[in-house]
């Protein structure tokens, strides 16, 4: 038997052919009382394929999914966009803010050397609220820092001095155990003092506005008196801060986030040794969105742009034209409720994958006309898409962890279900393809028969072809090193395609008894039996009636061989020869 090609699936309903020859058969096995002047009809195969028996299972990051008597083509991908959505909807509360206080008055006849300080301030986050589609309500922060710096330019310190910062626990409440009373006490030892304000399990509330209020105290010893108008500078900086969760609200009707993707379109490359063109009828593309951002929001799908890049063809699946609800997903999405009654300390330590939801939407023929993208044979695809928010209650409360994320798993299934066009032949379902198969592992062995030039040697070929595709092939002949010989006998054949219903599906198979006849002279017969040690097969795999077609796994191929001997055999050669 031939060996059976596995680089690709299709190619197996091909090979066949080439298991006409048994390697094990001889001809000195038959009967040696056979007589001059006589018919004889060798069996040497018969096989019968069916499509999921020739499946391979390593076609270029695809799988084979069999359901049923369906089969697809399945490839898998995910995007993460956790990372560039959280950039784009956090409104985080930075900047650097300073005040000069005054620390002492020059009074006449006097020599003051102990000042206090007694000042309000207010810290503006010009960036943070100034939209009215958006509002940030608070933030709990992470383990990060804000950072209080002190300088002391013309005054000369004694022991004793010191600055109170205190926040209203109302705007920021700071970790109580770190701070008691909601106040950092910094001692002013020499020219520029700098110190962390811990802002781990900390709390900004800001409910819509931007402001937070500072309550300045200390005091300032000096080793000599004061004079008029002495200063010092205080700096808040906020600039390193980060948040563990931020409270908000994004607005209504608005693209957080929008790119393009492209990516090398190449489902079908395993299948293209030559040419091919695979009109998918309803390619599937199941989306999953996993996230555990609670800010409602739709995943719009735009456009999607295949392109062959050799050919400059390019179709569009154009989602989007007038209608405003274009193709899309409504991302689920956790609810502030799960959240909302937790502690500072619970919420430090909460698992957020209790908040994942999950979101399903197909995207086919139907819902997306996937089937334009394979109008043509792409190799790059381009896609656009968009977030956007969705949620039209401005008093509703969006939320998001840092690390908060979301996932979108795509899973292209491609079914073996080809679309027809009567109108466009060169748009219809074909496969060229070609292989190498073994016709024996040795020279057949003639024993002690042969032939006379005058008999007739063909090999015919009956078939039962339950394919909706017909077959055109053609066989050459090689030689031990793979080159070509009795190129005059070169022949070709076809098999027809089985009938095919209104589904695509073949409803019953065509019967062909030696339907494929091929002939050979006495000087080819020889060279055929102990030459030719290779076939090579080249062959067209096509949907010639132009019908919507499915291929199936209980579709099959039978074929049986057989060499036909019409004319004189001989026992003997030498006598032949004399």
């Amino acid at each position: 038997m031939m060996k059976k090609s596995c680089k690709i699936y299709l190619i197996a309903l091909l090979t066949v052919l080439a298991a006409c020859v048994d390697t094990d058969y001889h001809m000195s096995n038959l009967d040696a009382t056979i007589e001059l002047e006589t018919e004889l009809v060798a069996p040497l195969a018969y096989s019968k394929l069916q499509i999921n028996d020739m499946l391979n299972d390593e076609l270029n990051g695809m799988e084979i999914q069999v359901e049923g008597e369906d089969m697809y083509l399945v490839h898998t991908d995910s995007q993460y966009l956790g990372n560039d959505l959280i950039d784009r909807l956090e409104m985080l509360p930075t900047g650097s803010y300073t005040w000069a206080l005054q620390v002492g008055e020059k009074i006449d006849g006097t020599a003051i050397m102990s000042g206090q300080i007694i000042a309000n301030a207010s810290v503006a986050f010009d960036d943070i609220n100034n939209n009215p589609n958006e509002r940030l309500d608070s933030v709990l922060f992470a383990d990060c820092d804000a950072t209080v710096t002190i300088r002391v330019i013309h005054i000369q310190l004694a022991e004793n001095s010191y600055l109170d910062i205190q926040f209203s626990p109302d705007t920021l409440l700071l970790d109580t155990l770190r701070y008691p009373g909601n106040k950092i006490r910094i001692p002013i030892e020499q020219a520029e003092t700098t110190v962390p304000i811990h802002l781990n399990k900390a709390m900004l509330r800001l409910n819509g506005g931007n402001k937070l209020g500072v309550s300045l105290r200390g005091v300032i010893n000096a080793a000599s008196p004061f004079v008029s108008g002495d200063e010092i500078d205080l700096i808040l900086d906020f600039n390193s801060v980060q948040p563990h969760i931020t409270y908000m609200n994004i607005g209504t009707a608005r693209d957080i986030y929008k790119g393009e993707k492209s990516i090398d379109f190449n489902y079908t490359a395993d299948f293209q040794q030559q040419e091919a063109f695979f009109p998918f009828y309803d390619p599937q593309i199941h989306m999953s969105c996993i996230n555990n951002i609670g800010v409602p929001v739709r995943y719009y799908i735009d456009y999607v742009e295949a392109i062959d890049t050799r050919t400059g063809e390019k179709v569009r699946a154009d989602f989007g034209g007038t209608n405003p609800d274009t193709t899309s997903i409504v991302v689920a999405t956790p609810s502030f409720e799960q959240i909302k009654d937790l502690s500072i300390n619970e919420l430090m330590n909460y698992d957020i994958q209790q908040l994942v939801c999950q979101s399903d939407t197909v995207f086919d023929r139907y819902y997306g006309h996937t089937d334009r993208l394979f109008k043509i044979n792409p190799n790059k695809l381009t896609y656009h898409y968009r977030i956007r928010s969705i949620d039209n209650n401005p008093h509703n409360v969006h939320f998001f962890f840092h690390n908060s994320d979301m996932a979108l798993k795509e899973r292209t299934k491609l079914p073996l279900w080809f679309e027809g066009d009567a109108q466009n032949e060169d748009k219809n379902f074909f496969v060229n393809l070609s292989d190498t198969v073994a016709f024996g592992d040795a020279s057949m062995d003639l024993g002690n028969i042969d032939f006379s030039p005058q008999t007739k040697i063909i090999l015919k070929l009956s078939y039962k072809n339950f394919l909706p595709v017909g077959i055109d092939g053609a066989v050459a002949f090689l030689d031990a090193n793979n080159n070509k010989i009795m190129p005059d006998a070169e022949q070709s054949f076809y098999i027809e395609s089985g009938a095919v219903n209104s589904e695509g599906y073949v409803s019953e198979e065509t019967v062909k008894d030696d339907a494929i006849r091929l002939a050979f002279t006495y000087e080819q017969a020889k060279t055929l039996l102990s030459d030719v040690k290779n076939l090579q097969l080249t062959y067209k795999i096509a949907n010639e009636k132009h019908k919507t077609i499915r291929l199936r796994t209980n579709d099959w191929l039978e074929f049986k061989a057989h060499l036909y001997f019409d004319g004189a055999l001989v026992l003997n050669p030498q006598e032949m020869e004399e």
